[in-house]
């Protein structure tokens, strides 16, 4: 798979996969191509650090400065606070007081600023005039974030502090001094302020470094750009020029060689034998290539249907066929959703073919199973098409939402099926407007690929149907339609292995009707067949489904019981015995009524040779015989004395 679509590829890159006059247009259009191809490096490149520029000139740089600013508020608010110390006069101190509260609100509103956007305004703390605005946006960033938030946390911790010790100078000022327990506490408010400080203004230190490392890793990645760019320019040249030199060769190439590939092999196959496996090889998929490809489509259909002749004349049964056949139809040609059927002449009927690949539904009315020849292709023997012609065939139930086309299976000169395909007619969810997506085209050429395969496989479907028949005929009795011995002795062994394998128990009745010879001497023979034909009836509809009943020979018939519980085998034979003592042969000499004896056994209980088991049965039908006819009797060891049967 892989090999292939490299080599496709490859096709393609030498001109060989397209029209020639696309090879023309697409080597001029090759040109044109590279030249975009480096305007989009450049202009990419360009881009790029156009981008990071700004990056760095509108978001970097302004957080570098906004935390600079944060540093110097921060010191500047400290060295507020230690003039609160020095000074005794109430208007100073109210003034650096005042001065401090302002630095640490401008740290707040940076802050703010850097967590939201914004814009920075840095006014002097000795007039309050604007200094200078800084627009800042956002930091994303996890660990600046976190940094910024310690920062902010700190900043009010030191408002809190500012207020003690200013409370606490007012107070000393205003007392003539602080007693000694005053004084300690004003010497610690001071000290933790000064610890806060230090803290904050390593923070944002760290803060810095981190968007510094930001700022380098943005430089690093333009100057990245800028040389990879310079190299790509010139890579791109060089091989702009090779590959102008290499397509020429292609193209040449791919004009001449296609021309004396298939006068080749035209040649090699006028030499000698032809073989249908043996492709001309022209490596294009040019107007040249166009009768080479046309040949090999040829050949490979011929190859496609004597192989799958071949193949269906060595399967075993028609349902093979039948399988086989629907592979193809879901496989190979893609048509997924089909009907088989099967026709009966004996029948006049339709019959459904199951196969894991056909629908298992009915799409036509009921009644075409019955009489066949409601349906139109079994009729006319001609394809029903209602994609040519909308409601063709009034049978299809569901022509509102599909089209079909069926397909007549000639077999023996005769209509031996019928291949129904069905096709959506249209596409779309619920709630949306449906579209067409009928390709009457395609559907046609995979309809008739199908017809043609239907063609090859008639023949072979009728030797199965012969050969089917003739076997059917082997392990039936012709006269009651019931198996025959050669069945079960044909039978036996599988019989045997899916009861061991199971575990589980059969049955064996042996019934023979009472005083039959009568009937024959009295009546005669054909009336005497009237009499087995209604007594095999009877007994077929006396047993269940998974029971085999059997004729063994003349008025004797064995019935087969799978025992699911205790007392089937001897409940069927009783089922058995009264139904035939209640039936009336209507006859033309009068009305006939007959008894039936049986004897039953049970294999492997009595004997671990089903053969033997047959005899004991046997056996027991004597013993019925003897006491008076007319009833059921199971086998006892007693009964049979001799070692072997």
């Amino acid at each position: 798979m892989v090999n292939s679509k490299i080599r496709q590829l490859m096709n393609y890159i030498t001109f060989s996969d397209i029209p020639i006059w696309q090879k023309i247009v697409i080597f001029a259009g090759g040109g044109v191509a590279w030249f975009i191809i480096i305007a989009f490096i450049g202009l990419g490149a360009i881009v790029f650090v156009n981008d990071s520029s700004r990056k760095l000139t509108d978001e970097v740089v302004p957080h570098i400065q906004a935390s600079q600013k944060l540093v110097i508020k921060i010191r500047g608010a400290n060295v507020s606070v230690h003039n609160i110390i020095i000074h005794d006069e109430v208007e100073t101190v109210n003034g650096n007081s005042q001065r401090a509260k302002a630095l640490l609100g401008n740290v707040t509103e940076t802050i703010k600023a850097l967590l939201d956007g914004g814009i920075i305004r840095d006014y002097s703390d000795l007039n309050g005039e604007l200094i200078e605005e800084i627009k800042v946006s956002s930091i994303n960033d996890g660990v600046s974030v976190e940094y910024l938030k310690d920062v902010l946390r700190t900043g009010n911790n030191l408002k809190a502090l500012l207020e003690d010790v200013t409370s606490l100078k007012l107070l000393g000022i205003g007392k003539g001094g602080l007693s000694p327990e005053e004084k300690t506490l004003f010497m610690k408010k001071l000290g933790e302020y000064d610890a806060l400080t230090v803290q904050a203004v390593t923070v944002i230190s760290k803060l810095t470094s981190t968007i510094s490392d930001e700022q380098k890793e943005h430089t690093e990645r333009i100057n990245t750009v800028l040389k990879q760019s310079m190299i790509i320019f010139i890579a791109l040249g060089v091989l702009a020029i090779s590959l102008l030199i290499l397509f020429s060769y292609f193209l040449k190439t791919s004009m001449t060689r296609p021309l004396k590939a298939i006068t080749d092999q035209i040649k090699g196959l006028s030499e000698g034998e032809v073989d249908l496996t043996k492709q001309i090889t022209v490596g294009s998929k040019d107007e040249i290539a166009d009768l080479s490809t046309n040949f090999n489509m040829l050949m490979q259909t011929i190859h496609d249907m004597n192989t799958f002749k071949k193949i269906i004349e060595e399967d075993d049964s028609l349902e093979d066929v039948h399988i086989r056949l629907a592979k193809v139809f879901y496989e190979s040609l893609m048509l997924d959703d089909f009907t088989l059927y099967e026709t009966s002449d004996r029948k006049k009927s339709l019959e459904l073919v199951h196969t894991p690949y056909s629908r298992e539904e009915l799409c036509c009315n009921k009644e075409i199973l019955i009489d066949s020849n409601l349906c139109r292709a079994k009729k006319t023997g001609h394809r029903v098409s209602s994609i040519t012609y909308p409601e063709i065939c009034k049978q299809f139930l569901l022509g509102p939402e599909k089209f079909h086309i069926c397909i007549p299976m000639i077999v023996g000169g005769r209509i031996g099926g019928v291949a129904q395909f069905q096709f959506d007619k249209f596409s779309g969810k619920e709630h949306e407007r449906p579209t067409p997506i009928l390709n009457p085209a395609c559907i046609e050429r995979q309809v008739s690929k199908a017809e043609q395969y239907i063609k090859e496989s008639s023949a072979v479907i009728e030797a199965k149907r012969l050969t089917s028949a003739l076997k059917e005929s082997s392990i039936r009795d012709a006269m009651t339609g019931l198996y025959n011995r050669r069945f079960l002795e044909e039978y036996v062994e599988t019989l045997i292995a899916g009861t061991t394998r199971s575990g589980g128990q059969l049955g064996l009745l042996m019934c023979d009707l009472d005083f039959f010879k009568e009937v024959n001497d009295k009546h005669g023979h054909d009336i005497g067949d009237a009499v087995l034909k209604e007594t095999a009836s009877v007994i077929a509809k006396s047993a269940r489904a998974a029971d085999l009943v059997i004729r063994f020979g003349g008025e004797e018939f064995v019935v087969i019981v799978k025992e699911e519980k205790t007392g089937d085998a001897e409940a069927a034979a009783e089922r058995i015995r009264k139904k035939i003592s209640e039936t009336k042969v209507k006859t033309s000499g009068g009305i006939i009524k007959k008894t039936i004896s049986i004897g039953w056994s049970q294999f492997p209980r009595d004997t671990q040779n089903f053969w033997e088991a047959i005899k004991y049965a046997d056996i027991a039908l004597y013993k019925a015989k003897e006491s008076g006819r007319n009833r059921v009797l199971k086998f006892e060891k007693e009964m049979w004395t001799t070692e072997a049967y």
